[in-house]
């Protein structure tokens, strides 16, 4: 293994292993369904089992699910090693979504499903419904975010600084720095 996989690895396996540790507690000394107040009515851990993906959407079977996360996990260990060594941010980024897809994925072999419990308030989104070109949008509203876990929280993070990352990528490029020193 070239050593400059080792920190990467290293927190992938972190990622993972906070993550099942959280749910191995939770699944321990919660109830599913049951909720408790951590930071007011801010933050509650609140155990629910997640069948489907993201945002609570459920479009296919376990099989479904479980398919599609080995697959994104096989397109994300390729491009992190078809990544160079030089561009260490998207390789973080990479890192960080690959231990919370495995984190994830490690919950639907052993349970089935995935075990979600951060359970956050957030200010109500509240959109009516309106027509607009002959569309009709029936309106959207949001009182509480989805119930999510620690590999949910890494997979979002990591997808949001490696886009970030793409668009910004001229700006961290380390050959476009020393090809353009400033000038005091």
């Amino acid at each position: 293994m070239k050593p400059e996989i080792k920190p990467y690895l290293a927190l992938a396996l972190i990622i993972i292993l906070v993550d099942q540790l959280t749910k191995i507690y939770i699944n321990a000394n919660y109830t599913v369904g049951h909720s408790r107040q951590i930071l007011g009515d801010f933050l509650n851990f609140t155990f629910v089992y997640n069948t489907g993906g993201a945002f609570g959407l459920n479009f296919g079977s376990f099989w479904f699910y479980t398919i599609l996360s080995t697959f994104a996990i096989v397109v994300i260990l390729v491009y992190f090693f078809k990544t160079p060594d030089k561009q260490k941010i998207a390789k973080l980024c990479l890192a960080v979504v690959a231990g919370g897809a495995i984190g994830n994925i490690i919950d639907r072999m052993v349970h089935g499903r995935v075990i979600d419990f951060i359970d956050v308030n957030i200010p109500d989104i509240i959109i009516p419904s309106f027509s607009f070109l002959s569309f009709t949008f029936p309106g959207f509203e949001l009182y509480r975010w989805y119930i999510f876990n620690i590999a949910d929280a890494a997979i979002t993070v990591g997808l949001i600084g490696f886009i970030i990352y793409l668009f910004l990528q001229d700006k961290f490029d380390p050959k476009i720095i020393t090809e353009n020193p400033a000038t005091p």
